[in-house]
């Protein structure tokens, strides 16, 4: 008999149904809709039973989820009529059966004249969550993308970067009057940050403003490209990003004492929302990977 909890069998359910009635997998979106939960739970739950060997995904490719168990373990779905959504960025049924889409190291592109040295780190994680990128010059709303990717963010909620006084934040939220005390940052790249800076460039980069994740932004130094290498790239790293929803650094700290603590009143509770959790896990490749693919739009 498969492996899954009461909760996890009820994704599959929903997953086998859809990709049965419509012919490819469900978006994250749409799991989420019919779960009832947010697009960063589903996430988390995609991630839990890749783990467990329930399904495959292709990283960073949409609608690529594949059940690897047989069909007929797997309840059948009781939560009403299934519907698709169909929105812009939703693969069609012909783009759903190519290969995935080329990272940037199957394109040809021209090197980068310079390459910045990045560390990022998770502000008030012990032992510390950190990640080293290298990247050429690139505009904030490109190294946002780079961020979420290195981290293990799902690029889920509203973000801004603070350099001194000023807050620079996606242009599109200033469009609909969310962040008066704000700028854009169009137009702004790390070439200019550094220029009116200085090479020594630190940032704060906050991200979901109601879990309050703070990183602190280094440059580091400013190198040549490498020859045979592919830019962007996480270069090193330590310990696992935390899920998304979890409550902030405290809220991370509460639920790996849960989760480690099989008597804590909420283990099964947290067991339940993300299943097995490794702390200290961290790929860079598989980061790198991500980076070079390109994150998820809602």
């Amino acid at each position: 008999m498969a492996d899954f909890t009461p909760t996890q069998g009820r994704y599959l359910s929903y997953i086998h149904a859809y990709t049965v009635g419509f012919g490819l997998p469900p978006a994250e979106s749409e799991i989420a809709e019919a779960i009832g939960v947010s697009p960063p739970s589903v996430n988390q739950m995609m991630k839990t039973l890749q783990k467990k060997g329930l399904i495959h995904r292709e990283p960073g490719v949409p609608r690529s989820i594949q059940i690897l168990i047989d069909e007929s373990l797997i309840p059948k779905w009781s939560g009403g009529k299934i519907t698709r959504v169909v929105r812009e960025w939703v693969m069609t049924n012909s783009d759903a059966k190519k290969q995935a889409r080329p990272t940037l190291a199957n394109k040809k592109h021209k090197p980068p004249a310079e390459i910045y040295v990045i560390k990022i780190t998770l502000s008030g994680s012990k032992p510390p969550i950190w990640r080293r990128v290298e990247t050429g010059d690139v505009s904030l709303a490109k190294l946002h993308e780079l961020i979420q990717a290195a981290m293990g963010w799902t690029n889920s909620h509203l973000h801004q970067f603070v350099i001194g006084e000023a807050h620079y934040v996606d242009p599109r939220g200033l469009e609909h009057g969310m962040m008066d005390w704000a700028q854009s940052y169009s137009g702004i790249t790390i070439a200019k940050l550094v220029a009116m800076h200085g090479a020594k460039l630190k940032m704060q980069y906050d991200y979901d403003f109601g879990d309050g994740w703070t990183h602190n932004i280094v440059l580091e130094r400013i190198v040549a490209p490498k020859r045979n290498v592919t830019y962007p790239c996480c270069t090193a790293g330590k310990n696992a990003c935390p899920p998304e929803d979890v409550g902030g650094i405290w809220g991370y700290y509460e639920y790996l004492e849960a989760i480690s603590n099989p008597k804590h009143p909420q283990h099964e509770e947290y067991m339940e929302w993300s299943g097995p959790f490794d702390a200290t896990e961290f790929d860079n490749a598989e980061a790198t990977h991500l980076m070079q693919t390109g994150m998820p739009s809602w």
